[in-house]
């Protein structure tokens, strides 16, 4: 996810606010009629990300405070409260929205005339809590000295340059080769993907698929679309993006993406409502909503939000052995695998190194993903403008006469890439995961940091 956030517009808007917020009620109540989706994006996403940031990453006031600002100055106007399990990000004392953290899922924007009882973590006693699983946790000292010296210096370097690199983390043939982290991040710390969650949710996919639960193939998926072209569309064209949806991705008030993930109506309900723009598999074009209608399907199917959760837990993190990692519901208890997945930087560099063969990380003879789904995952789409999106992964291959992503980074090379530059390659010519979490508005140079470290993995 590519955020754009585009605030001409609110910053006025925000300056009438600062100045004339104490006037009459009439003049307040013209002005929100006039920004309300501006205002709505800016308390929405204020409230779920410092409450998730505060619940799940453990973050300080300030250091959500300035997470906020690296988007936009405006956030200075919000201000946020947080008390127990409710996160409220408030403008002028006039109008607010609540977020509800829920110890089993995160953070949700919910009614607040209808708050609902926190129900308990399922794994909170579960024997596998805080025990790491076929990941090979070296000890730093037996650690190749070089590479391990090489990401901390990295670490250092981006600090110094402003780019905010909060974790670092090299795997290859499942074990951990070097890491590093930044003030106040450990390698326990969930950190926000982006959209790398969007890789996890297709991997989370190709599990159901592994079991014989889910069918790619699959069209008539909602009976929302059942009386117009929309029954067409199939699982595999939504997970390469080429379902031919109507969406607009750019990040500013009133688009798709912000309404979707900002507003009241819950994220996948909004992406069920999106016309036709294209035929089913001839266009691509990059769409959040295309991944939670999947995680839609797979929550109608499984049978709702406890069957999904139960099968999250059981089929899926309890094999890997996470338990940092967590996939935010919207409104109606359906993932929001677009974007709101936290994880360890071990635990993301474990789930990309599901990707490497299919048999995961662990020490089963079984397969954690099924090879020829895998296969297909890593299978260019068949679009007429950019082949380069497989299930919910960037492919670094040049094809349709489009340059590689990485020039300077392995052809076989794919990627989960997320907003404020969450990047995770895995590099099946290496046998390696690389991953970097941060929080940057700027480029992170990735072919010259991840080419660094390719040069000295051991062959």
């Amino acid at each position: 996810m590519i955020f754009l956030l585009s605030w001409v517009l609110v910053f006025t808007v925000g300056a009438v606010l600062v100045i004339g917020l104490k006037r009459r009620s009439a003049q307040v109540a013209k002005f929100f009629r006039l920004p309300g989706d501006a205002v709505q994006t800016l308390l929405g996403m204020s409230a779920r990300l410092a409450c998730s940031a505060h619940h799940i990453s453990g973050f300080t006031p300030q250091r959500i405070r300035s997470d906020l600002s690296n988007y936009s100055p405006l956030f200075s106007l919000v201000s946020i409260e947080q008390r127990q399990g409710v996160t409220r990000a408030t403008i002028g004392n006039i109008v607010s929205v609540k977020a509800h953290f829920y110890p089993r899922y995160g953070c949700t924007l919910i009614d607040a005339q209808k708050p609902q009882p926190l129900p308990r973590h399922p794994l909170a006693d579960n024997p596998l809590s805080g025990v790491s699983k076929g990941v090979d946790q070296r000890k730093k000292n037996t650690r190749p000295p070089a590479l391990q010296e090489l990401v901390e210096s990295q670490l250092r370097h981006d600090h110094e340059s402003g780019l905010d690199t909060r974790a670092l983390l090299v795997i290859q043939e499942g074990e951990i080769l070097a890491e590093a982290y930044g003030a106040g991040i450990t390698h326990q710390t969930p950190l926000l993907g982006w959209s790398m969650s969007k890789s996890l949710l297709a991997i989370l996919f190709g599990r159901l698929e592994t079991l014989g639960l889910a069918d790619a193939a699959r069209g008539d998926l909602f009976p929302e679309w059942q009386n117009d072209r929309r029954c067409e569309i199939t699982l595999h064209r939504l997970l390469q993006m080429c379902d031919g949806l109507a969406f607009d991705e750019t990040y500013r008030p009133g688009t798709d993406a912000t309404r979707m993930l900002f507003g009241p109506l819950p994220a996948s309900r909004y992406a069920l409502q999106r016309p036709l723009a294209h035929s089913p598999g001839r266009h691509f074009s990059y769409a959040s909503g295309s991944t939670n209608l999947v995680a839609r399907w797979m929550h109608q199917t499984l049978g709702g939000t406890e069957a999904t959760l139960a099968f999250w837990e059981t089929a899926f993190a309890a094999p890997l052995g996470l338990t940092s990692t967590i996939l935010e519901l919207d409104g109606d208890g359906v993932f929001i695998g677009s974007s709101y997945g936290y994880a360890s930087a071990r635990e993301w560099g474990r789930i990309g190194a599901t990707l490497l063969g299919g048999y995961g990380v662990g020490h089963n003879p079984q397969p954690f993903l099924d090879p020829t789904w895998l296969t297909r995952a890593l299978t260019p789409n068949q679009s007429d403008n950019d082949p380069r999106y497989a299930y919910q992964l960037w492919l670094n291959n040049r094809t349709n006469q489009l340059p590689q992503l990485y020039p300077q980074l392995p052809a076989d090379s794919f990627y989960m890439l997320g907003n404020r530059e969450q990047k995770l390659m895995v590099a099946p010519s290496h046998n390696a995961v690389v991953v970097r979490l941060g929080w940057s508005a700027s480029p992170y140079p990735i072919e010259d940091r991840f080419g660094e470290i390719l040069q000295l993995l051991p062959h």
